[in-house]
């Protein structure tokens, strides 16, 4: 019962935090707002929409994309949940994420990748327009954000990067940062209940999250690959995998020690 009454506060909480959002971006959008205004807009409300929810973010590595705020990069990070936008997005201004079109009309978490700044990709294009909004995104200097594995995991292990949005980033000549996500329990125990997998059900992972006593993801910004000339895409994407892999698969079942952490 007292799961219950929790899930209902932070519902609440959550949708009174979406209102006050939506109401916010609207009145911005009558105002005069230059660009860097509007990204910080963005990232603060996402990651304030994670703390709504009761979900703690933790954060490694992100000092070693000092001297590099101002360029675009590819960020590839394991996908495993609905709140790996959130957590992401919450980074970094100018921060975007490439997604497939379905997930545009999903209630709330659609909207909310919406804000995010998504760029949703229609199933039958190919990844030539996958590609040209990455580079796009690229040349603006914009955190392209990347689910290199196609799908969701359960977050236990890391599915093999596909490489062909990887291109942009080669010719551009910009950095690939490897992002690995962990996920644990209000014990500090890794949990693969935030998970939603292929194609179920988005509701039992957001039960899950509204129910627990508190969420925790930890995120490590692993050291930012610079391609090699020519470099092909296909080994571009096996370095930044065994990268994520190697922080993904650890078995502590403690969270590792906090360096950087919100609430």
């Amino acid at each position: 019962m007292r799961g219950f009454f929790r899930a209902l506060a932070r519902a609440l909480r959550l949708v009174a935090y979406l209102v006050r959002g939506l109401w916010q971006a609207r009145r911005r959008a009558r105002a005069t707002m230059g660009e860097t205004d509007r990204l910080e807009f963005v990232r603060s409300w996402l990651a304030g929409a994670a703390g709504a929810i009761g979900v703690r973010v933790t954060v490694h590595g992100l000092d070693r994309l000092e001297g590099r705020m101002s360029q675009g990069a590819l960020w590839l990070p394991n996908h495993v949940s609905w709140l790996d936008i959130l957590v992401i997005g919450g980074l970094m201004p100018g921060t975007v994420f490439l997604a497939k079109s379905e997930i545009a009309s999903w209630p709330l978490i659609g909207r909310l990748a919406s804000l995010g700044g998504t760029e949703f990709i229609e199933r039958g294009q190919g990844s030539a327009a996958a590609a040209e909004a990455v580079a796009e995104g690229l040349a603006k200097a914009r955190k392209m954000v990347v689910f290199a594995e196609g799908t969701t995991s359960d977050g236990m292990s890391v599915r093999r990067f596909h490489a062909r949005l990887l291109g942009p980033a080669i010719e551009a000549g910009l950095p690939v940062v490897p992002v690995a996500l962990r996920y644990y329990d209000s014990d500090g125990r890794r949990t693969t209940g935030p998970a939603f997998i292929d194609r179920e059900p988005v509701w039992p992972s957001l039960w899950w999250v509204l129910t627990s006593r508190q969420t925790e993801v930890v995120v490590d910004i692993l050291p930012p690959i610079d391609p090699d000339p020519g470099e092909q895409r296909s080994e571009l994407a096996r370095r930044a995998h065994h990268a994520v892999s190697a922080i993904v698969a650890r078995s502590a079942l403690k969270h590792p020690r906090r360096d950087i952490s919100r609430p």
